[in-house]
C-alpha cells in the first residue's frame, strides 16, 4: 500500500486561544493543510458559567451577552487567523468554529463531531522541573483524541517568529523511533508520507534497551526489515541504531541532529487510565526539543 494512503488528512483542526503558542500551532496546521490539500478549521473554545444565584431575568440578559460575545469572538478569530498566516490564508480552505465549553471538552467534542483526521495544538516549552509537565488541556486531548495529535512547541534550534505572517515552519528532518512492536512500526507509513510530502529526510531510529542481547549488526538488520519498501522508495531514509533507555536516546538524538519533528505511535489506553500512553511516548512528549506527532493505535 502506498504510504500516502496511510496518512492523508483531509480535515485538520487547530484550537486557537490567541496566544503566541497557538499561533505557532496554526502555522504548522496551515503548512499541513497546504501540502495535503486539506481543509483547516480554527477552533476557539470559550468557557462561561452562570452564577447559581442569578435571577431568571439576569440569566436571560447574560445569555444575550454571551451570544454577542460569541459573535465577537468569531470575528476576532477570523481576523487573527488571517493576520497570523498572511498570504497563505488566501490559498487555503479555512473554516472557523466558536464553542462555549470547557477547553478540553470542547476540543474533544469538535474532533468527534467533525470527524477530523488530525488536530494540531501547542504545548509550552519549559525548562527545569516544569519541562516534565504538559498543559492540562493538551494532555487531556492527547489522551482522549480519536485522531492523531500534533503537539507543537518552538524547536530549540530554529525559532519561528509567530508575529511574522510570512514566517513558516520547516519540516526537512523527520525522526521516527521504532522497535519490534507493530504499533511502533505502524508509524513508519505516516512518517514516510510526511517525508514525501515535505521532501524531508526520514531517520528511522531503533534503540536497543538495556538488558537486550543484540549486537549492533543484528539490530541494524532488524531495523532495515521493518522499513516498508514503499517508504524507502519514496523518501530518503536513514536507519540509525542507539543503545540505552528509549526516551532518553530519542530526545538526545533529536536534539543532536536538529530534527524538525518526531513521529510516535502509541497504543491507546483506557480513557480512565491515569497514564498518557506508553512510558516512552509520555516521556518523549514531555521532553522533546521539537514538535511531536502522536498516533493513537488500537482502542
Amino acid at each position: 500500500m502506498n504510504t500516502t494512503d496511510q496518512f492523508n488528512p483531509r480535515r485538520i483542526l487547530c484550537p486557537v486561544d490567541f496566544s503566541d503558542l497557538s499561533a505557532l500551532a496554526l502555522k504548522y496546521a496551515a503548512a499541513g493543510a497546504r501540502v495535503f490539500g486539506a481543509e483547516l478549521t480554527a477552533l476557539h473554545v470559550m468557557q462561561f458559567e452562570l452564577p447559581p444565584f442569578f435571577t431568571r431575568s439576569e440569566v436571560g440578559r447574560l445569555k444575550q451577552q454571551l451570544k454577542a460575545a460569541k459573535a465577537s469572538a468569531q470575528k476576532h478569530l477570523i481576523s487573527h487567523v488571517r493576520r497570523t498566516l498572511g498570504t497563505l490564508a488566501e490559498t487555503l480552505r479555512l473554516g472557523y468554529t466558536v464553542l462555549e465549553r470547557p477547553p478540553a471538552a470542547g476540543i474533544i467534542e469538535a474532533l468527534e463531531d467533525g470527524k477530523y483526521d488530525l488536530v494540531v495544538m501547542g504545548t509550552h516549552g519549559r525548562s527545569g522541573v516544569q519541562r516534565f509537565l504538559l498543559g492540562s488541556v493538551t494532555e487531556t486531548v492527547v489522551r482522549n483524541s480519536p485522531a492523531p495529535v500534533f503537539v507543537v512547541r518552538q524547536k530549540e534550534h530554529d525559532f519561528i517568529d509567530v508575529r511574522d505572517p510570512e514566517a513558516a515552519p520547516r519540516l526537512k528532518k523527520i525522526l521516527c523511533p521504532v522497535n519490534d512492536k507493530a504499533t511502533a512500526q505502524s508509524s513508519l507509513a505516516v512518517a514516510g508520507a510526511l517525508a514525501r510530502r515535505f521532501d524531508a529526510e526520514l531517520t528511522v531510529l531503533y534503540v536497543v534497551e538495556p538488558g537486550v542481547r543484540q549486537t549492533a549488526p543484528e539490530a541494524r538488520r532488524a531495523l532495515c526489515t521493518w522499513v516498508p519498501q514503499d517508504v524507502a522508495a519514496q523518501c530518503a531514509v536513514q536507519p540509525r541504531v542507539k543503545r540505552g533507555h528509549a526516551a532518553e536516546q530519542i530526545v538526545q538524538y533529536a536534539a543532536q541532529t536538529t530534527q524538525d519533528m518526531i513521529v510516535l505511535a502509541a497504543p491507546a489506553r483506557n480513557r480512565l487510565s491515569t497514564r498518557l500512553f506508553g512510558e516512552t511516548t509520555e516521556l518523549v512528549l514531555r521532553r522533546a526539543p521539537v514538535p511531536v506527532l502522536v498516533l493513537p493505535v488500537g482502542a
